[in-house]
């Protein structure tokens, strides 16, 4: 009877340390997922963006489609 008593006493500690455990690990603060693009500046309005999102022409990267369209049409 001792025994069984004992067992069960250390299987709910067992329980309550692995509960506890895993609230703390759910409460910890992620790491934000880390960014690997390169960012470029736009030659047009300066704003800086990441080289995926950019459009190449010439040698240079632009924001937008319109703003690689209005250095084309400058004279």
């Amino acid at each position: 009877m001792l025994a069984r008593l004992i067992f069960l006493v250390l299987m709910v500690a067992v329980v309550v340390m692995v509960i506890r455990r895993l609230r703390v690990r759910a409460a910890a603060p992620r790491k934000p997922a880390s960014i690997n693009a390169q960012t470029v500046r736009c030659a047009h309005c300066q704003v800086y963006l990441p080289n995926t999102e950019a459009v190449a022409r010439g040698g240079l990267y632009y924001c937008s489609q319109a703003h690689a369209n209005q250095v084309r049409q400058r004279p």
